[in-house]
């Protein structure tokens, strides 16, 4: 190794490698490296604010900082010392070639020349300098490029404070922000137990006033029964007696059966409870589910729209092929997608229709004669008029009073073993099945009814996102 590469890897083992200079009241850590101690606490610290060696990464604690003098006073006296043994060396290189000293520098080709170097042809047209002209110029460029070079490290490192402020600032606004939500979703939680418990103590109220007024119905029902049979003990009593005894006490009897006779049983059917639920609607369309309806399911009678999410009766039956898939005594279709797992939602447009049936089904459930609502292969919510009620009706909950319903919501999760069935408009729940061992694909069903003068025909129409 020369000696100018000697001076130079001297130069290198006193330099800070955060500051790039030679070392200032240099420390050295407890894992061998030093720096200069400005820099060593200028140095980045962790998001916990500890202190981190620059080179290997390792903790650095307070009492691993060890000041190092002898580093101080090498660094210098070799930063005094380096720019004249550099000079000095200028001259004391030779030529390889023609062992002549070196005085003159080629510019094009970037190398020191001899007196006979310079005399080469192939130097004739050559930039070529004295050698500490050269130098001069050269370090004239040096200096030009380290002042440029101090200022983009400048420019870099106001960036840096920059960036740094940043992200003081986005931990504190993150933890804000963090602390507003927690608080947001509080008061939502408040507001929907306040309002759970609202619903619950005014459904046990309803449900105390209409129980009692079943306890009335039962007990009204029960008088005018022990009323009745009293009247057929009385007529009894009269057939057995003489016929001049029996004439005699005939026209009270007959006078008070007439009266008897005269009653009609009063039915008390309590009103459907319903409680709309703030939100229930925008998360039950998380889990909304394209449906579409699938046409080789359909029966004959049923006519589908162009884009398959409508479907509605024809009197005159389609001629179509009665495949295995086909419903043939059902008026019904069934949805083209099956679910083996994960939650579903959709909804369905009942319009003015006054009755229909829908839900899930098995994919597997018989295609050909009649399907029974109760029925394990569906679960099932009807809707349908009677008289002048509205009533909604499947196996589980018997039948109850309602008003009509306009759009029926469907919710599927398939791994609970639960289907739920909503009032869209209302907002609220209309019944649940829970805790159903659900086994192979299931698929959405739709049925409407036969029109007759107590209904009319109508239309099912699956909702879009809207």
């Amino acid at each position: 190794m020369d000696a100018r590469a000697l001076i130079e890897n001297l130069k290198a083992d006193l330099t800070c490698s955060i500051c790039l200079g030679y070392f200032t009241d240099p420390v050295t850590v407890k894992c061998g490296h030093s720096f200069c101690t400005e820099c060593l606490f200028q140095w980045e610290k962790g998001a916990d604010g500890t202190l981190t060696c620059p080179e290997c990464r390792g903790v650095i604690k307070d009492s691993d900082l060890v000041p190092n003098r002898n580093l101080q006073n090498l660094s210098i006296t070799t930063k005094i010392l380096r720019p004249h043994l550099l000079k000095s060396m200028v001259g004391l290189t030779t030529c390889d070639q023609h062992w002549e000293k070196e005085k003159f520098f080629c510019e094009e080709d970037q190398r020191v020349l001899c007196d006979s170097c310079l005399l080469a042809q192939e130097h004739k047209d050559h930039q070529v300098l004295p050698l500490d002209t050269a130098a001069d110029k050269g370090k004239d460029k040096l200096q030009k490029i380290r002042t440029l070079l101090q200022k983009k490290e400048e420019k870099f490192k106001t960036a840096l404070g920059k960036v740094r402020k940043r992200e003081t600032h986005y931990k504190e606004d993150a933890y804000t922000m963090k602390q507003s939500i927690i608080s947001e979703y509080k008061k939502m939680h408040q507001f929907l137990w306040d309002e759970e418990y609202q619903y619950l103590q005014r459904l046990d109220e309803e449900s105390r006033d209409n129980l009692f007024k079943l306890e009335e119905s039962k007990a009204n029902l029960s008088r005018q029964i022990q009323n009745l049979q009293q009247m057929i003990l009385e007529v009894k009593d009269n057939l057995d007696k003489v016929p001049v005894e029996m004439l005699q006490g005939m026209m009270g009897t007959l006078k008070r059966s007439e009266e008897s006779l005269l009653q009609e049983p009063e039915l008390v059917s309590p009103p459907w409870l319903t409680f709309p639920i703030t939100g229930l609607r925008e998360v039950l369309r998380t889990f909304q589910t394209d449906i579409t309806l699938d046409p080789e399911s359909a029966n004959p009678h049923l006519i589908l729209s162009g884009d398959l999410k409508s479907v509605q009766y024809g009197n005159v039956p389609q001629d179509l092929p009665d495949n295995k898939d086909r419903f043939d005594c059902v008026l019904a279709i069934l949805g083209a997608q099956t679910f083996t797992s994960g939650k579903h939602y959709w909804e369905v447009q009942v319009g003015d229709k006054t009755e229909w049936e829908l839900g899930i089904c098995k994919d597997s459930v018989s295609r050909k004669g009649k399907l029974s609502s109760s029925s394990e292969d569906v679960r099932t919510i009807v809707g349908c008029t009677w008289g002048n009620y509205f009533l909604l009706w499947n196996s589980q909950m018997g039948s109850q009073t309602s008003l009509p319903i306009q759009k029926v919501g469907i919710f599927l999760d398939y791994e609970k073993g639960h289907i739920a069935f909503y009032d869209v408009t209302e907002g609220s729940l209309i019944h649940s099945f829970s805790n159903i061992a659900f086994e192979g694909p299931l698929r959405p069903y739709f049925s409407l009814c036969l029109p007759n003068k107590e209904s009319r025909p109508g239309s099912l129409t699956i909702c879009t996102g809207e």
